[in-house]
């Protein structure tokens, strides 16, 4: 594996940060020095991997550049979440912040991490339609907005009800970690080399970033956390692990898949998944019909955000829809084309077989001729050669000659002819190169 100078850099710094946490969370004790201390590092750590995963821009290819930005985009996020706790233990503010827009910035942070999964950056074909891939990136991220506002979001947004909200903006946290690290599991188990670690890196790494979560909510529920102590390390080395995963990246190629149709059965997929999540939605106003313990606030909430959200999934579902009948229609003009191209190469190697049949033909006939020619010539020759042979007999002899002559020229234009048009010119095969191979 080759490391960049730079990104050697950013291993070393972000190393630093990370041993001076553990050295802090060793020594110090709590108090809001140190909880600013406590915000400010994984913003440090977020930030110095967003700027080595920001390397691999321009030295990768195929659909990795997007894969990077689009991870880089989740690390991005995050910082926003930590920065938004920051802000307020900064300014000293004594009333309780909202959870809400750092928890919802952090889901939504793990939606870009699961659609550069999806966009499966070891494949060389994966980059073929990033219009649809953009669109689930819509959908996907709707869909999960659409969970946040149903689970959590009423329990603060109506009731300031932390002890119904907490464990269920955690639990959502939790499914998407699992679904991240499970999606990386299945990757590994299906490549070799450098993208099995790869992968795996990256599932370790969401191992740290979940169970640091899990760690870090514990505590505050038993009221024993306090901000840069050893709860907040396994997050940290996560985010840490980030970083290297981001240093492989000039090592990483995309490959051809050896399944064939692979993006035909991936696009079928992600349609079979597009309309689960659209179904979803529905499943889960009727299993909030028969919950007796949620309030009628929360009931009437989360009943409007069923309606909206599926009336916008199914928006997303039918541009979706409309793209993919486009590229049924123009792959159905390509298949067209390449048939009509096809009958012309057909009609024209017919046509090419057909004169190098007549051009032997015609050959070994030119050959029976020009035999008794020469011969005819060689006679009329002698006969003028005769003393004896009057005027008008050799007159004759020398017209029998000129004759013979015209017949031969006559036979050496045939064979030049059929000779340079026995196969077709090469730009006379039209041969359609937007056609499917």
């Amino acid at each position: 594996m080759t490391i960049l100078p730079r990104h050697k850099l950013y291993l070393a710094v972000s190393s630093a940060i990370l041993t001076a946490q553990i050295v802090i969370a060793a020594t110090a004790k709590s108090d809001l020095q140190l909880t600013i201390i406590g915000d400010t590092v994984p913003i440090l750590l977020l930030l110095v991997a967003i700027l080595a995963l920001r390397e691999n821009f321009r030295y990768s290819q195929g659909i990795l550049p997007i894969f990077w930005k689009v991870f880089a985009g989740g690390a991005g996020t995050i910082v926003l979440s930590q920065a938004y706790w920051y802000f307020y233990d900064w300014r000293r503010v004594d009333s309780s912040p909202s959870p809400v827009p750092g928890d919802a910035l952090f889901i939504l942070a793990h939606v870009f991490f699961l659609s550069a999964i999806a966009l499966r950056p070891h494949s060389a074909c994966a980059a073929r339609d990033i219009r649809t891939r953009s669109l689930d990136f819509v959908l996907l991220l709707a869909w999960w907005i659409s969970l946040f506002a149903y689970f959590p979001l009423p329990w603060q947004w109506l009731l300031h009800d932390l002890v119904h909200y907490t464990p269920s903006a955690y639990y959502l946290s939790l499914i998407q970690h699992c679904a991240i690290i499970i999606a990386f599991l299945v990757l590994s188990a299906r490549k070799s080399g450098t993208w099995r670690t790869f992968y795996l890196l990256f599932a370790l790494a969401f191992v740290f970033l979940a169970g640091g979560n899990f760690l870090v909510n514990s505590a505050i529920d038993s009221g024993v956390y306090y901000a840069a102590s050893f709860y907040d390390t396994p997050f940290l080395l996560g985010i840490y692990l980030l970083t290297w995963v981001a240093a492989m990246g000039p090592s990483l190629q995309p490959i051809e898949d050896a399944t064939p149709d692979r993006e035909l059965i991936q696009s079928v997929w992600t349609a079979r998944i597009a309309m689960l999540c659209v179904l979803s939605l529905p499943l889960l106003a009727l299993i909030g019909l028969y919950q007796k313990s949620v309030p009628a606030s929360v009931a009437n909430f989360r009943l409007k955000v069923i309606f909206e959200a599926t009336f916008i999934l199914s928006i997303l579902v039918y541009l979706k829809l409309g793209l993919l009948a486009r590229e049924l229609v123009r792959s159905v003009k390509l298949t067209r084309e390449s048939i009509e191209s096809l009958r012309i190469v057909q009609r024209q190697v017919a046509h090419s077989e057909k004169l190098i049949a007549l051009g032997r033909l015609a050959a070994g006939a030119a050959h029976e001729i020009s035999n008794p020619l020469t011969a005819i010539l060689g006679y009329s020759e002698l006969l003028t050669d005769i003393p004896s042979l009057t005027a008008d007999d050799r007159s004759r002899a020398r017209s029998i000659q000129q004759q013979v002559h015209n017949a031969q020229s006559a036979v050496n234009s045939l064979r030049n002819f059929l000779r340079h048009n026995s196969a077709p010119p090469a730009s006379a095969i039209v041969v359609d190169k937007n056609s499917p191979s």
